[in-house]
Parts: structure tokens; C-alpha cells; sequence
């Protein structure tokens, strides 16, 4: 999201300079309305570039933002749903979408690789309960086979918390 949020800036970056640049070069008083117009042209591109550079940079704030239900629905059919017990939570403050995103330690309870630690920022939905990072469970997939990261797919509000997830885990090993 970043990466795409940074190359919408520079395209419109080198909008503006092109535009900039084609009005220095009319110079005849006839043609005032094409010069207006370009300096139109690049005023809204650098209103754009600033626009674009400010989301790229606020964008982490809201966690992992880019994951699509068909990912979802692809790693909850590969067998990479689980629970995972919530060891610690900060709220960033952020909040997209109804969803609140959390720095969190979270003790994954995998079936398919033994249970392991992983810090992420998550994001859990209002309706799905806050998470205070005092123990609660929450229903996560993980997304890739080979990679840590999960994403929150129901809050402590939505799941069991009888669950048997265990209290400590060692880090994803690297590889």
C-alpha cells in the first residue's frame, strides 16, 4: 500500500514539473488560457503529491490493511486458522473502518506448526469487544504458510475463551 501510495505521488510529482515546465514556454498573451490552465493542472497535482506522501507515511498507523476475503478465504481453506492468546495489546488509536488497530503480542495456537510468539499490529472490529492484552482469546489466520504474520478474523467478543492456548511460546523460528 505504501509502494502504491508513493508511486501515485510521483507520477503526480512529475505531473506538475511537466506542467510547470510547458507553461514556461508559452509566452504569447493569446494564449493565457492555456497557461492558466496548466498552472491549474500542476497546482492540483501538488496538492495531490502532498496528499499522496501524507497517507504513505500514516498509513502503518492502521495496521495490515491490504488483505482481500479471498486471502482470507485461502488460508482458512489451507488448514491456517487458529486462536491465539492475547499477552499484550496497545491501541494505537487509529481506527479504519470500524476496526481498532492494536500493537500486540499475541501466543498463536497453530495445528498445522507448534505454537509460537509474534508481535504484529492487528486490527479488531468495535463489534468483536476491545482487547486489553489481559490473557483474551482471538480467532486469527495466518497468512502465509511459511511467515508469522496473522490477521484478526474475530475478536475476544466472538470467541470462546475456554480455549486451550498456551500461556508462553517460544518466537517464529527464523529461518
Amino acid at each position: 500500500m505504501r509502494l502504491r501510495l508513493g508511486l501515485f505521488a510521483l507520477v503526480s510529482a512529475v505531473v506538475a514539473l511537466a506542467a510547470i515546465g510547458i507553461s514556461s514556454f508559452v509566452v504569447d498573451p493569446e494564449n493565457i488560457g492555456v497557461r492558466l490552465a496548466l498552472y491549474a493542472l500542476a497546482l492540483l497535482a501538488i496538492i495531490a503529491t502532498i496528499l499522496f506522501v501524507v497517507f504513505a507515511i500514516v498509513s502503518p498507523m492502521f495496521g495490515r490493511t491490504g488483505v482481500s476475503p479471498t486471502q482470507l478465504a485461502d488460508a482458512v481453506a489451507a488448514g491456517r486458522q487458529a486462536y491465539a492468546r492475547v499477552t499484550s495489546a496497545v491501541p494505537t488509536g487509529a481506527q479504519l473502518n470500524g476496526a481498532y488497530a492494536y500493537d500486540a503480542r499475541l501466543v498463536v495456537a497453530a495445528t498445522d506448526v507448534p505454537a509460537y510468539e509474534v508481535s504484529d499490529r492487528v486490527r479488531v472490529h468495535r463489534s468483536d469487544g476491545a482487547v486489553a492484552g489481559r490473557g483474551e482469546i482471538v480467532t486469527v489466520v495466518r497468512l502465509a504458510a511459511d511467515a508469522p504474520q496473522v490477521a484478526v478474523t474475530a475478536g475476544p467478543a466472538s470467541t470462546p475463551q475456554d480455549v486451550s492456548v498456551p500461556q508462553q511460546a517460544p518466537a517464529w523460528p527464523a529461518r
